[in-house]
C-alpha cells in the first residue's frame, strides 16, 4: 500500500468516527425528561441537554463533547490540508486535486458553526433553566444542530466519492 493509499484509509476511518460523535452527541442533546419539566409544548424539538437541576452538568457535558468533536474536525481538516493534499498533489491527477481543493474550502464553514453552537451553548449556561432562555435559544441549538451534522454528512459524502476516485486512480498507477 502505498503513502497516498494509506492517507485515503485513513481519512475514510476518521469519518466514520467523526459520525458516531455526531450520534453521541445528539443523543445528550435532547433530554425528553428535562424538556418535559420546562412544562411547554415548544420544547418537544428544542436542544434541552440532560436535566435542569443538575447545575449544568449536563449542558457543561454537552459542550465538552462538541469541543472534542470540534478538536477531532480540527485534526482531521490539518491532515486533509496537509497530508491528504500533497498525496493527491504527488499521486492524483490536476482535476483530482482541484476537487480536493473545492471540499477544502468548506473547512472554514464548518468551523464557523460549531463555533457558533459553542456560543449559544455559553448564552444558554449564562441564563439558567429561565423557559424563557430555553424558549429563546433552545429552538436555534436544535436546528443549528441538524444544520451542522447535516452539513458534515454531506461534505464527508462528497469526500467519500472523491476518495473512491483517488483509490481507483491509485489501483491504475
Amino acid at each position: 500500500m502505498t503513502e497516498a493509499q494509506a492517507i485515503v484509509e485513513q481519512i475514510l476511518d476518521e469519518h466514520k468516527q467523526i459520525h458516531a460523535n455526531f450520534k453521541s452527541l445528539g443523543k445528550v442533546s435532547g433530554d425528553i425528561e428535562a424538556a418535559a419539566r420546562l412544562q411547554s409544548d415548544k420544547t418537544k424539538d428544542y436542544f434541552v441537554p440532560k436535566s435542569l437541576d443538575d447545575q449544568g452538568r449536563g449542558l457543561s457535558h454537552w459542550k465538552e463533547m462538541l469541543e472534542a468533536i470540534d478538536a477531532g474536525l480540527k485534526a482531521h481538516f490539518n491532515k486533509e490540508e496537509t497530508a491528504l493534499t500533497e498525496a493527491f498533489r504527488k499521486e492524483g491527477t490536476p482535476e483530482l486535486a482541484d476537487a480536493l481543493h473545492q471540499l477544502l474550502a468548506e473547512h472554514a464553514e464548518i468551523n464557523k458553526h460549531v463555533a457558533k453552537l459553542l456560543k449559544d451553548a455559553d448564552d444558554i449556561a449564562s441564563g439558567g433553566a429561565k423557559i424563557e432562555v430555553w424558549e429563546g435559544s433552545g429552538w436555534g441549538m436544535k436546528v443549528n444542530i441538524e444544520r451542522l451534522q447535516a452539513q458534515i454528512a454531506a461534505h464527508a459524502e462528497r469526500e467519500r466519492e472523491l476518495l473512491g476516485r483517488m483509490q481507483t486512480h491509485l489501483s491504475k498507477a
